[in-house]
């Protein structure tokens, strides 16, 4: 991110800038949520400790920030902020647009958000399909055809069942038994079972979570989606704003098949994943990346190979199920899950 290049003080313009999306330039209260967003932002992505009551909620200073691409990169970081609570998303979301146009952008992103603020649950689906194709690895398109190809049986999965069958043979602690032991504890079928032809699409993603020490918990899906987008040059904003609303406000602008609730977002989590996918040295979300030569070597080890830091994962040992405290996701019973479509897969 070019943003991290800037001076001390243009970050802590930038973070007046953030504080005057979140407040509407101050004509509403901040609340605690948003407060706790923008001063995680400060610490893990602009590595700046600034308090919110040193800085103004206006955009006057949008002029000290020049560069278009850091612009952009800004106005793409506050998506989140329009969707950590319920109320005044749509003030938030025409803030964000008066940023926008004040640095004369026409951008996609920023009209999509502010569509979605006023209930255009589907505004967001565009922008969506290339971090889509980046973290699963497949076009929308492709998806759609591998799983009608799949039930007419045109594609064969003994092979890659009897992979994964075999990573469970593999010793504790290789990348392929935690995988295996991923599957197990999430309840997923293994890639290649018949009629499992969303697990196989989701094998990436899958690896991802491994890979980050992230389990499937709403909360964990974000940081998954922080984590890749920061070491991919594919944009992911719009995945984590959409993820962040169906996760924290129970507000379903992504995959309607997935679990809606609320208050899940931790900033603190979701920040720490940014900067963790930013120290990572090895990109292996863009492209046809082949893992299969890691599979014997242990966990830890290949996390070091990509320079990935093992400090705030939430799955650290054999006692932290890959699921997390909800149990598996076909299974879950919480207050905060507000709605469970039939075939839910978080």
């Amino acid at each position: 991110m070019k943003i991290i290049k800037l001076s001390d003080l243009q970050k802590k313009d930038a973070l007046s800038l953030l504080l005057a999306i979140a407040s509407d330039e101050g004509r509403i209260d901040l609340h605690k949520i948003h407060q706790q967003t923008i001063q995680a932002i400060g610490h893990y992505i602009l590595k700046i400790e600034v308090s919110i009551s040193d800085i103004s909620p206006t955009f006057s200073v949008a002029s000290h920030i020049s560069d278009k691409d850091i612009q952009v990169e800004l106005l793409h970081l506050a998506g989140p902020l329009i969707f950590l609570e319920n109320q005044h998303k749509e003030d938030r979301a025409l803030a964000l647009e008066r940023l926008a146009k004040k640095w004369k952008h026409n951008d996609q992103l920023v009209k999509s958000i502010y569509k979605a603020a006023k209930g255009h649950k589907n505004a967001m689906f565009l922008c969506e399909l290339r971090p889509t194709k980046a973290e699963t690895g497949a076009s929308a398109l492709y998806q759609s055809f591998f799983l009608v190809a799949s039930k007419l049986d045109f594609i064969h999965h003994k092979e890659l069942y009897e992979r994964y069958t075999g990573y469970g043979q593999l010793p504790e602690g290789t990348f392929g038994r935690t995988l295996f032991e991923y599957y197990q504890d999430n309840e997923f079928s293994l890639p290649g079972t018949p009629n499992s032809e969303v697990n196989d699409i989701l094998i990436r993603h899958d690896i991802h979570h491994v890979l980050s020490g992230y389990d499937t918990t709403p909360l964990g899906e974000i940081d998954v989606l922080a984590f890749d987008g920061a070491i991919s040059k594919v944009d992911f904003s719009a995945q984590i704003g959409a993820a962040t609303a169906q996760f924290q406000i129970g507000y379903t602008i992504a995959d309607p098949t997935i679990n809606s609730w609320i208050n899940q977002f931790n900033p603190d989590s979701v920040y720490h994943a940014y900067q963790r996918g930013m120290e990572t040295k090895i990109n292996y979300i863009d492209g046809k990346f082949d893992f299969t030569p890691y599979m014997k070597l242990p966990l830890s080890e290949v996390r070091k190979k990509f320079n990935i830091s093992e400090e705030g994962m939430r799955v650290n040992s054999s006692k932290d199920k890959w699921c997390g405290p909800y149990g598996p996701p076909s299974k879950r019973k919480n207050p905060n899950l507000v709605k469970k479509p039939k075939h839910a897969i978080s």
